[in-house]
């Protein structure tokens, strides 16, 4: 409980107008893969039908106006992938100079 309460402070009060906003900027389809909002989806693991919702993705950093951006939950799993393994990437590579540094 205490990690949902953490997570939910990253983000401003006015979230859900934000977000709102921000799907109708896109006219409710993914920027990425230009999806629309509700379009009927057969899930790949279980092979249901459920309706795609958009997501507000944040793009960028946490702050009290976010850079958004609409996005299918596949894009935007996509993004927040490709965000983790660069910062992953940085964080090897500040390690390798404190080690190089460290050594002299």
């Amino acid at each position: 409980m205490a990690k949902k309460r953490r997570k939910r402070r990253r983000y401003p009060k006015n979230w859900k107008q934000l977000a709102f906003a921000c799907k109708e900027r896109a006219s409710w389809q993914c920027e990425e893969c230009h999806e629309e909002h509700l379009a009927e989806k057969i899930s790949q693991r279980i092979g249901l039908v459920y309706r795609m919702r958009l997501h507000a993705a944040h793009v960028g950093r946490y702050t009290k106006h976010p850079m958004l951006k609409a996005l299918c939950p596949t894009c935007h799993g996509r993004l927040d992938w490709q965000l983790r393994k660069s910062h992953a990437e940085g964080t090897l590579e500040k390690h390798k100079h404190q080690l190089l540094l460290s050594s002299q």
